[in-house]
């Protein structure tokens, strides 16, 4: 008898062994070098990222996977680091550093900074291309300035299609962006 308990128990560590979940991998989006400094025209000014806005199929902590326009994968285990709208944030300001230079970007909006605003409309693989749309408007220092929206639409093909390469290429589509934002500001 205690033999046939022993066995029991064994197998029910087994059993609950082979249910465990998976183990949860963590990325995040990364600065990238520009593509070519912008050249400066005109007075230096300094930008601050007044906002950025996604969309709600994005603010949540698992990486979603657009099949199509009507199906999405949630990758429960494939999850984000910090919240997609920071890290977008964090990233902005590492890259617009990297292209107009050291003191120049700003993460919060003073009275002398013009204000940039991103609105992000579709971020993320959709089949097997990386996605990010969206527009971004620049708002100058006084009150009566008018803010011009600029959209933006970049893919890159997915050459593999795991996770840490879609998460490599979501970092260089809005590195692409950045660069356009600071040819912008220098002109």
């Amino acid at each position: 008898m205690r033999w046939i308990s022993k066995c029991a128990a064994a197998c029910l560590m087994l059993a609950l062994a082979g249910c465990s979940s998976p183990e949860n991998k963590y990325f995040t989006l990364s600065a990238t070098e520009p593509t070519a400094r912008a050249g400066q025209t005109g007075a230096a000014r300094t930008i601050a990222i007044n906002d950025v806005s996604i969309p709600a199929y994005l603010d949540r902590p698992q990486i979603v996977i657009k099949q199509d326009q009507n199906l999405a994968d949630i990758r429960e285990y494939e999850r984000w680091m910090e919240p997609v709208d920071s890290m977008i944030r964090r990233v902005l300001v590492a890259d617009l550093t990297a292209r107009l230079g050291t003191g120049r970007v700003l993460d919060e909006p003073n009275k002398d900074s013009a204000l940039l605003s991103i609105t992000i409309e579709d971020f993320g693989p959709e089949g097997n291309h990386v996605v990010l749309r969206g527009q971004w408007t620049l708002k100058g220092q006084q009150k009566d300035a008018p803010a011009v929206p600029h959209s933006f639409s970049r893919d890159e093909p997915l050459g593999r299609s795991g996770t840490p390469d879609t998460v490599a290429a979501m970092s260089r589509l809005v590195g692409e962006v950045s660069d356009e934002i600071a040819v912008d500001v220098e002109n």
